[in-house]
């Protein structure tokens, strides 16, 4: 049996929102995934715009999404005042992301070097087990109607109902289809369950050698 004490939790604590961060960073940044849409379902023809059009754009979205010292979003799509709220407020919960992960990665940096350097690995072995456990439970809401966990997710992160775009004045939504963020979504869990594969890993390997000692 594994005691766990305080300072091992906190470090856990801090270890899952750094990598929670990290998979978010990597998620909204990996722009080939909405390439791959873009051309796939013929993106573009849904809006009067060239593939290249369409992607310009997006780039200009994740700028203003990802930047702070871009303050005003500038698009050839017409906007609605509640898109423009809806894209500011997931602003802000992007540069609640990126701050999070700045203030995790020293101490989750310095967590992990102790565990490598004291091939502690199995530390870690609870917590994956607890969280993986924790994304079973998401996956299989998700994969039995992803619109119904798309729209749940919304209304937990957001205070208001501006993210229900009306296609005919707001056609940015037809370039952002929800099969786009259901593939999204897959990513960023691709990228947990490696993460926790990997540490259960690591950590199965350390306890054998520790229990051959």
């Amino acid at each position: 049996m594994i005691l766990i004490s305080w300072k091992e939790l906190f470090r856990w604590i801090v270890l899952g929102i750094f990598i929670i961060s990290l998979a978010i960073t990597i998620t909204i940044n990996f722009t080939p995934l909405y390439y791959y849409f873009v051309y796939h379902y013929q993106l573009a023809s849904l809006v009067n715009l060239s593939s290249g059009e369409v992607i310009s754009e997006y780039h200009r979205l994740l700028a203003y999404l990802n930047f702070p010292w871009i303050t005003h979003l500038k698009l050839i799509f017409p906007s609605t005042l509640a898109a423009k709220q809806h894209f500011e407020d997931v602003k802000h919960l992007f540069l609640i992301n990126y701050l999070c992960l700045v203030v995790t990665v020293f101490p989750a940096s310095k967590y992990l070097s102790e565990l490598k350097k004291t091939s502690s690995w199995w530390r870690l072995m609870p917590l994956c087990r607890m969280v993986v456990s924790i994304l079973i439970v998401i996956l299989l809401f998700a994969g039995v109607d992803f619109n119904d966990f798309f729209i749940f997710f919304h209304r937990a992160l957001f205070r208001n109902q501006d993210w229900l775009f009306d296609p005919s004045k707001d056609p940015i939504i037809k370039v952002l289809p929800e099969n786009f963020f259901a593939a999204a979504f897959g990513l960023f869990f691709l990228i947990l369950l490696f993460s926790l594969s990997l540490g259960f890993f690591l950590g199965k390997k350390s306890l054998k050698k520790r229990t051959e000692q």
